[in-house]
């Protein structure tokens, strides 16, 4: 069996997983920061490795690497395993035109979940504002602007009910919280889902949802259907004063609908790590040594809402852990290429039409 990687990895990712698999696995990848910057699917080398493989690692595939890799053309390729759980960067178009099958991780919804309530929090209690006084030896505010706010009764909505959002409500249920969900389909809750929130709305019940909500902790993929759902009408059905944290995608909140709202004070606070404007680079590969991609300023959005002290920003980086990110969020994807390599059929398998 053959597991070929579209994009590169540290040595340390490779040595757990041949910790993890059995020896006689095939992996076949490049180190990053070796030298070579042709991105692995545009490398002849790479392409024709693909020919033989079971399993193709990341969501970089192409119409030349599927056209040889499907089994109707003479391949093997039985799974494409994006290893982390955002899908938005595969072309879905293409997996339809080949009818693979494409399953994605959900092995960072603790760690996402963790980053999720440390931005609610810091933006709860207005953190950023008061720390920014204190380093130039300014107390004004202490009592008189930028109050917290207590985050005990309050109603806590979860936007994109899956995995991350049970996580946060898991770790935020000893706060005395209440917590509603919001799903595409509330019938695919699972019974723990249930049990920890009072009622799950169904996507077309979202006015609700938001009307109900103080804190709404959007978890949300980027789809079709999911871009700019929170929009200016969508803020308007909001309570005053809500407590807005995404740890889903940036384009899943309208721009300007979210900065007009903290404009008018609509929004309480905010804590965002995925942003809308990203640093112009190349998919592949990674810098290796901690530095910046990009030395060009590259602000979160278009809206100046980094100038808003009630904003919490973090530049998309949740699953960032100081072990590295294969041994602390691979358990599914581990599981799947055993899966593959034992002949079961795998798990997290991305719907292709509803494009998550």
């Amino acid at each position: 069996m053959k597991i070929v990687f579209l994009y590169p990895i540290t040595q340390d990712a490779l040595n757990f997983l041949k910790e993890e698999i059995p020896e006689e696995i095939k992996i076949v990848t490049r180190i990053r920061g070796e030298i070579g910057h042709t991105p692995l699917n545009e490398d002849p080398e790479f392409i024709k490795e693909t020919k033989d493989a079971e399993i193709i690692m990341g969501p970089y595939v192409t119409d030349e690497i599927l056209s040889q890799a499907v089994p109707a053309a003479g391949g093997k390729l039985k799974l494409v395993i994006i290893p982390w759980t955002g899908v938005d960067r595969l072309d879905f178009d293409l997996v339809k035109k080949y009818s693979i099958v494409v399953a994605n991780s959900h092995g960072n919804a603790r760690t996402v979940a963790e980053h999720a309530i440390a931005l609610l929090l810091t933006a709860a209690k207005n953190i950023i504002h008061h720390d920014r006084l204190m380093r130039v030896g300014d107390w004004s505010s202490r009592f008189t602007k930028m109050p917290s706010i207590k985050l005990q009764g309050k109603t806590v909505g979860l936007l994109g009910y899956g995995a991350i959002g049970m996580e946060c409500a898991i770790l935020l249920k000893n706060f005395e919280v209440k917590f509603i969900g919001c799903r595409r389909n509330p019938t695919k809750s699972t019974k723990e889902q249930k049990q920890l929130a009072e009622k799950i709305y169904s996507i077309e019940n979202l006015e609700k949802f938001l009307q109900e909500s103080d804190i709404i902790i959007n978890s949300l993929p980027l789809t079709k259907e999911t871009r700019d759902i929170l929009g200016e009408k969508e803020f308007a059905q909001m309570k005053d004063g809500v407590i807005i944290v995404n740890v889903g995608r940036g384009h899943t909140i309208h721009e300007k609908a979210f900065y007009d709202a903290l404009k008018s004070g609509k929004v309480f606070a905010a804590g965002i790590d995925p942003q809308w404007n990203y640093p112009a680079r190349t998919a592949v590969p990674r810098r290796s040594d901690g530095g910046a991609d990009s030395i060009e300023e590259t602000y979160p959005s278009e809206y100046p809402i980094h100038e808003f002290d009630n904003v919490v920003l973090s530049p998309h980086r949740a699953a960032h852990i100081t072990m590295s990110y294969e041994r602390g969020h691979w358990q599914d994807v581990i599981e799947n290429i055993l899966r593959i390599y034992e002949g079961k059929e795998p798990i997290n398998i991305v719907d292709i039409e509803k494009e998550y």
